[in-house]
């Protein structure tokens, strides 16, 4: 299966963060999660390649498969994404800014794909999708309740999706309260490893 990893740009990136980061430390902060949801993309048996689709290609560390596109949001990036012969086999749509993803909650996801499976973000958004097939049926992001929105337009179109509940996943980062969360969470992650 494709992972397909979109980010945004720097310019303009987290800009819900603006009170408590810098420029400078806003794309850092994009570039570290970038680099943990790669990490967990590499771990994970499901996962066969990776396309980082973003208007920066310079964001994707060297080896990784990147699709340009044109920065107009995460929508027209996963849509664009998704038709790329790449995802022909199977895809898996994963936030760049969901830094608690493991290779297991990756897999979990792609496991429950049969044929659609997601990850509903806490804020009603959706951070991760699994398709066995990238064509069946035409998921939403991007906007307020993309989740319920990608429910709906599944079923719609005749397919019941698997809804995973999966905090590694259903993580975010958007607004100020997240960074504190996401602090918690590399702590925890820290002491599982140790």
């Amino acid at each position: 299966m494709l992972a397909i990893v979109p980010v945004k740009g720097l310019n303009g990136a987290k800009t819900r963060l603006v009170p408590l980061l810098s420029p400078a430390e806003r794309a850092e902060l994009v570039r570290g999660m970038l680099a943990e949801v790669l990490a967990a993309c590499a771990e994970s048996e499901s996962v066969l390649s990776t396309l980082v689709v973003t208007p920066e290609p310079k964001l994707a560390p060297a080896g990784v498969e990147i699709l340009l596109d044109p920065g107009v949001g995460h929508a027209a990036a996963v849509v664009s994404a998704l038709a790329d012969h790449r995802a022909a086999n199977g895809a898996l749509v994963v936030m760049a800014d969901c830094p608690l993803a493991t290779g297991g909650s990756l897999d979990r996801l792609a496991r429950a794909a049969t044929p659609v499976a997601l990850v509903p973000a806490v804020d009603g958004g959706l951070n991760a999708l699994a398709l066995s097939s990238p064509d069946i049926f035409q998921p939403v992001f991007g906007v307020p309740d993309a989740a319920a929105r990608t429910i709906e337009s599944a079923r719609v179109a005749g397919i019941e999706p698997a809804v995973v509940d999966e905090p590694l996943l259903a993580f975010d980062v958007d607004r100020p309260s997240d960074l504190k969360r996401l602090h918690r969470g590399i702590l925890s992650r820290a002491g599982a490893r140790a």
